[in-house]
């Protein structure tokens, strides 16, 4: 079947994994269903030895629709080895996050992420 999907999402759902080459942290973006027709993609960090979460922020919160939708789900990348990076779809620098403390090093603001999202 051709055309859009249908975006059905009524449980949180683990959108993207990543995990350090020696293993050291893993970053996930984690999909959770809101009120009516919104979606929260919320970025987790957790270093496992310590057993406990670094960063757990939302990063953008979306309409349950196919364009938006497409442009929150992120890119996790390693920017350095103890430093993660979110890209949207656009190429949009989300958020910059030092994995072991969970210092954000850059955020996007709210108001430039609502601003490019209305354009499409």
């Amino acid at each position: 079947m051709r055309g859009r999907p249908e975006l059905e999402i009524e449980t949180e759902k683990v959108y993207k994994t990543k995990k350090n080459p020696n293993g050291t942290f893993i970053a996930r973006i984690i999909q959770v269903p809101r009120e009516e027709n919104m979606l929260d993609f919320i970025l987790e960090i957790k270093n496992p030895k310590k057993k406990q979460f670094s960063y757990k922020r939302v990063l953008v919160t979306t309409e349950n629709e196919y364009h938006s939708f497409r442009l929150a789900r992120g890119d996790l990348t390693w920017v350095s080895l103890n430093t993660l990076a979110v890209w949207d779809g656009l190429g949009h620098k989300l958020v910059e996050v030092a994995a072991s403390t969970g210092k954000e090093n850059y955020r996007i603001s709210d108001e430039h992420c609502s601003a490019y999202r209305e354009k499409k």
